[in-house]
């Protein structure tokens, strides 16, 4: 089985690197009327100096991350599931009759892929029946509260070890990362397989973008942490890639349980001395950027033009709290009818729909959006460019980043 207390020792060699000060519940959207206040907590990056690997200091609570809303959704990158899926059924091993089980809701398109294939001998954890949770908001960070030992053995037992388990953009929400791996690790055949999909945060930590940060993520990982990761709990990787998207990449790990699972010492060294620069590096280009952004932003309100944001989602609201710039933002746009009408998170600010473009005289408009839906949004709004509007995106390195514009 699965041994991880060396990771666990490790993590305890780790220190702040970025104090974010108290921040928002992201998904905490208000009604127009309300005058509660979203709830804020201390938001503290750390980094172990053994392992590179990024985490929150203390993550939000569990029952005040939960989505308050039904109509929230989550969408996962999916361009690459069929390619990933001839991939699994190449393994070594794996057959028609193989059992292949699922931990969430974000398995359903892989499995469904299988099937198609005519490989049919699946299950999926049932959140309701095993994991006893009624609440038709919770999402997975309430699936890995209850995932206990006890759970997870009681699974096996019913749905029996699986040869490949899926496990697709979880282990980046778990609060206790030794015993949701250890756990995982009970619901696979001795040398059977698991697929793991989480985003790459390399590229975003590089370019210095904040809105990588959530609190509903508890770990950011790059490729090389996570490998040193499954090394250190006793897995053999049998395949690996980082999978490019535009917003942040998909890191795509095959593991099965062995002792073969030695790396080079030296160049390992050497990448971990990367990784800490590459996070000593993020840390100044935020500081850098708080300044750099509010002095671009006060320049266009002191010519009188207003400034919008398209997109509420956590991005934005990362972007909007994490920069400090809640006051320089007339509007924030969504055309999500569950959204409209509402207040964002932070700022008091009312979400209106895109109409708002040409109805309220927005000069500058701030794409929170996505990278991969961006151009649809310009696109769809030509007109608006046409009379002189400007769109600009809020994601360092992607096309017309508003510090290479503005």
């Amino acid at each position: 089985m699965v041994d991880i207390s060396k990771f666990s020792n490790l993590e305890l060699a780790d220190e702040v690197f970025i104090d974010f000060g108290m921040q928002p519940i992201s998904n905490r959207f208000l009604s127009a009327n309300c005058l509660k206040e979203v709830p804020k907590y201390p938001l503290e990056l750390r980094i172990c100096r053994d392992t590179g690997i990024i985490h929150l200091s203390r993550p939000f609570p569990i029952e005040e991350v939960k989505p308050q809303y039904d109509w929230l959704t989550c969408f996962e990158p999916e361009d690459h599931l069929d390619e990933l899926v001839e991939t699994i059924i190449k393994l070594p091993g794996i057959k028609k009759d193989s059992l292949f089980g699922a931990y969430s809701f974000k398995d359903d398109s892989t499995l469904e892929r299988l099937i198609k294939h005519g490989y049919t001998n699946t299950w999926r954890i049932d959140p309701v029946e095993q994991l006893g949770i009624r609440d038709n908001c919770a999402n997975v960070e309430t699936y890995q509260s209850t995932f206990s030992e006890e759970v997870a053995n009681k699974i096996r037992e019913e749905s029996g070890a699986a040869d490949l388990l899926i496990v697709r953009h979880v282990v980046e929400h778990a609060y206790d990362l030794p015993s949701f791996i250890r756990n995982l690790s009970k619901l696979v055949k001795e040398n059977g397989y698991i697929v793991w999909e989480l985003p790459d945060c390399e590229r975003p930590i590089a370019l210095g973008d904040c809105t990588t940060v959530w609190e509903e993520h508890v770990y950011y990982f790059t490729g090389f942490t996570f490998k040193r990761l499954l090394h250190l709990a006793g897995f053999e990787i049998v395949h690996f890639e980082s999978v490019p998207y535009p917003l942040e990449n998909s890191i795509i790990a095959i593991s099965k349980t062995g002792t073969n699972n030695s790396f080079n010492r030296e160049h390992d060294q050497e990448s971990l001395k990367k990784e800490l620069i590459r996070a000593e590096g993020f840390a100044s280009a935020i500081e850098r950027r708080q300044s750099i952004i509010r002095n671009k932003l006060e320049s266009i309100h002191k010519q009188d033009k207003t400034i919008a944001l398209f997109g509420a989602g956590h991005l934005s609201v990362a972007f909007l709290s994490l920069m400090g710039i809640t006051d320089l933002i007339d509007y924030v746009i969504d055309d999500n009818n569950n959204k409209k009408g509402m207040k964002m998170p932070i700022g008091n600010l009312e979400i209106i729909g895109s109409d708002a473009l040409y109805d309220k005289n927005i000069s500058v408009c701030l794409l929170g959006l996505n990278p991969q839906n961006q151009p649809k949004v310009i696109k769809k709004h030509e007109h608006y460019v046409e009379h002189g509007g400007i769109f600009v995106s809020i994601f360092p390195g992607s096309n017309a980043y508003l510090e290479d514009v503005l």
